[in-house]
């Protein structure tokens, strides 16, 4: 059972105020599972990815914070389905592991500091990088990609329109064209590189979803997984950063589309009304601390 969660709590409030009606309405309109018969993934691991130390919590936070420092988690989560493993992002590059400088995909801005790598945290529970199946992208920023060139072998999996996006031109906001740039250097040329299209039933049987939730960058994604005693879980990729942002539809500065960003959070809300889903966001820090970390896991 999860406990000790803020989320959990917005989960039953976000949950109650849905009917049947608009329950039904979320699934037909789109690829998602039918919660009544979804089936389910057996174990979910959180990996500590990272974590960093940002100059100016107002490029989240529009408005407010303005220079005040803020510390933000990075999470990977690792899901097993049968014999199948599925890694959800990769985190800062495991070459940083203990370095003091850190590594930054914007120096200016924000430095992360690494404590473990992922190789290390999977040896943990007896794995290998070749055990894992599938590397699926939440989206192409540094500090969630910084691995994919350890997965050689491994099904790497994103939006089609998120691909397409870092090999775009450059548009007006130099940050993102930054960020653009380190991302075709860190995704390199998979081998085994799978793009999908809008939201995505991986296994074709509800255990684990692709959710299209564009904004923070044009294929942005979330992911949702349903295990047996903890139901249904969201990884929040970044549809959202902070708790707080999701309670008041705060949309960071770095995002490519607010609207997008909007209408994605709304359907997040949507998804745990259905689902009655709890949601993980990634680079909350208060929330990502109070998770059981590998080797323990969510059933």
């Amino acid at each position: 059972m999860i406990k000790h969660t803020r989320t959990a709590i917005i989960s039953i409030l976000i949950a109650s105020s849905f009917s049947i009606a608009g329950t039904s309405a979320t699934i037909a309109d789109s690829k998602l599972p039918d919660p009544a018969t979804a089936g389910f993934s057996e174990k979910l691991y959180r990996l500590d990815c990272g974590h960093a130390l940002a100059n100016d919590e107002s490029v989240w936070t529009p408005g407010e914070n303005v220079g005040k420092s803020i510390e933000f988690s990075s999470t990977c989560w690792l899901i097993k389905r049968g014999s199948e493993w599925v890694l959800w992002d990769t985190g800062v590059p495991q070459a940083a592991v203990n370095d003091p400088k850190g590594w930054s995909t914007l120096p200016k801005l924000i430095v992360y500091h690494l404590d473990k790598t992922i190789t290390g945290q999977l040896a943990d529970i007896g794995l290998k990088i070749n055990d894992i199946t599938y590397v699926v992208l939440s989206h192409t920023h540094g500090d969630h990609i910084g691995n994919v060139g350890l997965f050689p072998d491994s099904k790497i999996v994103m939006q089609r329109v998120e691909h397409s996006w870092i090999y775009s031109p450059d548009g007006t906001n130099d940050n993102v064209n930054q960020l653009k740039a380190l991302a075709r250097t860190l995704m390199g040329k998979p081998k085994y590189l799978q793009l999908v299209d809008g939201d995505t039933d991986l296994f074709g049987d509800g255990s684990l979803t692709l959710v299209s939730t564009p904004g923070h960058t044009p294929g942005s994604q979330s992911l949702m997984i349903h295990l047996k005693n903890s139901g249904f879980i969201i990884l929040s990729g970044d549809v959202v950063h902070l708790e707080k942002n999701f309670e008041k539809n705060i949309v960071p500065s770095l995002n490519t589309d607010k609207a997008a960003s909007i209408a994605s959070m709304d359907k997040v809300r949507r998804m745990i009304g259905t689902y009655h889903a709890k949601l993980f966001i990634n680079h909350d820090k208060a929330q990502e601390d109070m998770l059981k970390l590998l080797p323990a896991f969510y059933d």
